[in-house]
């Protein structure tokens, strides 16, 4: 991709830059304030909960406005749209010679996709089966043996030794013969939690950084992150590194925080009404 065409690819009006950034800015003010409530697990010493911008269904353009004000963490459910946006990104800071940002891919992934994902992601919140720990796995090692025989970049994780991969585990009431498991938002069952953990900490190239959840559509939030911090204690006792909670998005941030997560996902709070397809 050419200069010029980066340029007017990625091109923002001030107005969308300035409605963007007050967005986050007031998204952010929301998670310092719930930061504060010690009314749950939340302490003192707690680290500061970071934010992934959630930008699918928007374009690149936005990103960059993001970015350009200061933002470097964003968010993707659908590989297509999160690779294309991490080239184009990519080129947009190349041309500036600023680091390009960092993306956490956040959606259901296919195994065929993996290959693909490593490319740009740093972190993959959504781990629901060994059979993705292993395509990640496998994909990312392609890459790196590329890498160091000069056919490819590197992997988008190779800076910090192996690419993060939080475990989506499941908050919903157990399913049941004939009957999906009520309010299922996606994600490994309680049971098989730990036995996923082991499967990512046994690959070279992956590292456990914790888990990840939806709170589960009719639960209450409270109820909901005060089981995956029930979980989350469980994994760090076999896993100590194993500290991050992916949780939290527009609607239950709140809720999430005050149960210990270490990383909301917000979208339409910061980016505005989804636009039309």
């Amino acid at each position: 991709m050419s200069e010029m065409n980066v340029e007017e690819n990625l091109q923002y009006t001030p107005e969308r830059a300035e409605q963007l950034l007050q967005n986050y800015r007031r998204v952010l003010e929301r998670i310092r304030t719930a930061e504060q409530d010690h009314s749950a697990v939340r302490t003192e010493e707690s680290a500061p909960v970071q934010l992934v911008t959630v930008t699918k269904f928007f374009p690149a353009s936005d990103a960059a406005a993001l970015l350009d004000g200061g933002v470097t963490l964003f968010g993707e459910n659908r590989d297509q749209e999160a690779s294309a946006k991490a080239r184009e990104l990519a080129a947009y800071c190349a041309q500036r010679e600023v680091q390009p940002p960092h993306w956490a891919f956040i959606g259901q992934l296919q195994t065929n996709k993996a290959k693909s994902v490593v490319k740009y992601a740093s972190s993959v919140h959504s781990v629901d089966r060994p059979s993705l720990a292993d395509a990640l796995a496998k994909a990312y090692a392609n890459q790196l043996s590329r890498f160091e025989a000069g056919e490819a970049p590197a992997p988008a994780a190779a800076e910090q030794g192996a690419l993060t991969c939080l475990v989506q585990v499941s908050l919903a009431e157990v399913a049941t013969a004939g009957h999906a498991a009520e309010g299922a938002r996606g994600g490994t069952s309680a049971s098989e939690l730990l036995e996923l953990v082991e499967r990512i900490e046994n690959h070279e190239h992956l590292r456990c950084g914790g888990v990840m959840a939806v709170a589960p559509l009719g639960m209450n939030p409270d109820a909901a992150f005060e089981k995956l911090y029930g979980l989350a204690s469980l994994v760090r006792e076999q896993v100590p590194h194993a500290t991050e909670i992916s949780a939290g998005m527009s609607g239950d941030l709140e809720a999430a925080v005050r149960w210990g997560s270490t990383c909301v996902r917000v979208g339409s709070d910061i980016m505005g009404k989804r636009p039309a397809l």
